[in-house]
């Protein structure tokens, strides 16, 4: 299957409902190329639609990006669809300083969406508004308590929004927002928490750090920790 199913004519299209604020059937075109694999459009296509939205209220204002992103986000998350789910969510971050408890409610909401790649959209959101507002770090330690596990594992992805530059100086911290849910029992967050985030993501970057951390939670007596 090719990795883009919007037509020439569909893009063209977009970018002119874009301008007209018409996200609705913005969003029906996207829901007319969805495919069987989750649901939704081809990647390809949904990054293009919210390359186009960024890029149209860049050229509008610098001044009050803000509140145009978090109006559009908002308005695209109130059209029923996963489509509109995984774009308005990578549009109304970029809005989190003109309403923060707002967007922090949605990227709650839409972290524990029952579709798994809605859930993987918001996962790059919650990380993009810790990597841009470091402030959202303290938000992220409450959700790590959140009774829902799909909640405790955005927090485990949200870690990559820590990372510097090939800098090690993040790692105390990644280590901290990290420790409370080495202790869980879902597997859900103990796959995405060893494999991914600490093998895969910190260890091959930074596999001294991480071998020395991973040698003092092992003295830990809790079977879910060893």
């Amino acid at each position: 299957m090719r990795d883009t199913l919007l037509t020439p004519k569909q893009k063209s299209e977009i970018i002119s409902l874009i301008k007209e604020k018409n996200y609705s059937k913005l969003i029906s075109i996207l829901d007319s190329v969805s495919t069987s694999h989750a649901g939704t459009a081809k990647m390809k296509d949904k990054r293009f639609v919210i390359k186009e939205i960024v890029e149209h209220i860049n050229s509008i204002t610098t001044d009050n990006s803000d509140k145009l992103y978090y109006s559009a986000g908002k308005r695209i998350l109130s059209v029923k669809s996963d489509n509109a789910k995984e774009i308005g969510i990578h549009i109304i971050w970029r809005g989190y300083n003109h309403n923060k408890s707002k967007v922090k409610k949605d990227l709650l909401k839409i972290s524990d969406d029952k579709n798994w790649e809605v859930r993987e959209y918001a996962a790059g959101a919650v990380t993009a508004v810790l990597f841009f507002h470091k402030e959202f770090y303290k938000t992220l330690l409450k959700w790590s308590k959140h009774k829902s596990e799909n909640i405790r594992r955005v927090v485990v992805m949200s870690a990559v929004g820590l990372r510097g530059r090939d800098n090690v100086k993040c790692l105390p911290t990644v280590f901290a927002l990290l420790k409370p849910l080495m202790y869980d029992s879902s597997v859900y967050v103990k796959k995405n928490l060893g494999p991914f985030i600490l093998g895969s993501y910190f260890g091959n970057s930074f596999p001294e750090e991480v071998f020395k951390q991973l040698a003092k939670w092992s003295k830990i007596k809790d079977e879910n920790v060893r």
